[in-house]
């Protein structure tokens, strides 16, 4: 157990059980060696300016679909509220930051932070911020709820102090040589930088992205999709975040996000395969629908598919769903019709039950550990 140089507010330190992530930090390694496609700072930017960007605010509860993102990202967009409209705004203008800004310190976090909260804080807010960080209490919501342990940042008169050690362990901190080590040092950053809690509000997003910006430094450019991750797995993000405060061990919490990057690259692995395998061009939107699909547990129909996405998207009917998503890939050959329930999605149209076309699936399946349904 490694006793790491970040502290609670009574000197207590964080902890991590570092032998106990070794298993994981070798099959990312050795997942990853020939995958050249996932390690190249396009295939960042790629994710980062759509789905990646989709999913931290999905994170925080905002269900923007995909399309919206990308018009406000294109500046072709209509009747988008302000609130919605500013939200993806700010990512995007943030992302475009941690793109150019390579110095990470205290005055280029508060640069970041200024374009991700603008226009997102309350009056209250905006007054009681200091310079760089917040001047009063602040209390934490967990899905809109206040949480029971912990239920306050630190106190803001020493938020400087720990803004310090995080920074220290950010520049001097050496964790280890791989990628891989890498994204593991940006979770504990992520983590620890939820702990102290700086701001009044958009502190999820601001560690979130600042991992990123840690990341993109390092060219541990694979590992930039974790939000996307995070996404699918609900209150267990939150589950393990308070665990790890609770009890000043970041184990469980490493090893869920190193589980969580796993499962996401292995879908971009089988998803690069069917893009080789056809003659088309897929679309952000047959990504996001292959995404989908790869990410259900349960039976692949198209009214499970649209149980799905709308969990992670402004709620859209049956038929608007299936004539935009799924007949897309059935006219591409992606998607077969394997059969019919006795349920109707639309019209006089019975529920289909769809299947991956087998050809398309040109991958080897040796490589997938975690999607046990594709290996």
């Amino acid at each position: 157990m490694i006793s790491l140089p970040l502290t609670f507010e009574n000197g207590r330190h964080f902890h991590l059980g570092d032998i106990y992530l070794n298993k994981t930090r070798d099959e990312l390694e050795e997942f990853l060696q020939n995958k050249k496609h996932l390690i190249t700072k396009e295939f960042a930017t790629d994710v980062m300016f759509s789905h990646e960007l989709k999913a931290n605010n999905l994170i925080e509860g905002y269900t923007d679909d995909l399309i919206t993102v990308e018009e406000i990202i294109n500046r072709h967009y209509s009747k988008i509220s302000k609130d919605q409209l500013r939200r993806v705004l700010n990512l995007y203008q943030g992302y475009n930051f941690i793109l150019k800004e390579k110095e990470i310190n205290k005055e280029t976090l508060k640069k970041l932070y200024d374009i991700l909260s603008k226009d997102l804080l309350s009056s209250y807010e905006e007054k009681n911020m200091g310079e760089y960080y917040r001047t009063k209490k602040v209390y934490i919501l967990v899905n809109g709820i206040l949480s029971k342990t912990p239920c306050e940042g630190i106190e803001d008169l020493r938020i400087e102090e720990f803004m310090n050690k995080y920074f220290d362990f950010l520049h001097n901190y050496q964790f280890g040589t791989t990628k891989t080590d890498e994204y593991i040092k940006s979770q504990i950053l992520h983590l620890y930088f939820v702990y102290i809690h700086p701001y009044f509000d958009v502190n999820g997003r601001t560690s979130r992205t600042l991992s990123m910006w840690y990341l993109l430094n390092k060219k541990a450019y694979a590992y930039i999709i974790f939000n996307r991750g995070i996404a699918f797995k609900g209150t267990k993000y939150d589950k393990k975040i308070l665990e790890a405060i609770q009890n000043a061990d970041m184990t469980k919490f490493i090893l869920f996000m190193l589980d969580t990057v796993k499962e996401e690259l292995e879908k971009e692995y089988i998803m690069e395969a069917i893009a080789n395998s056809i003659p088309y061009k897929l679309t952000s939107l047959d990504y996001q629908t292959l995404l989908y699909m790869l990410s259900m547990n349960g039976n692949l129909t198209v009214k499970d598919f649209v149980v799905m996405y709308n969990r992670f998207n402004d709620k859209k009917r049956i038929k608007d769903i299936y004539e935009t998503m799924i007949d897309p890939l059935i006219n591409k050959k992606i998607l077969q019709i394997a059969g019919t329930t006795s349920k109707y999605m639309f019209d006089d149209l019975k529920n289909e039950v769809l299947t991956f076309n087998p050809q398309v699936m040109n991958y080897d399946k040796g490589e997938i550990r975690r999607l046990t349904k594709y290996n």
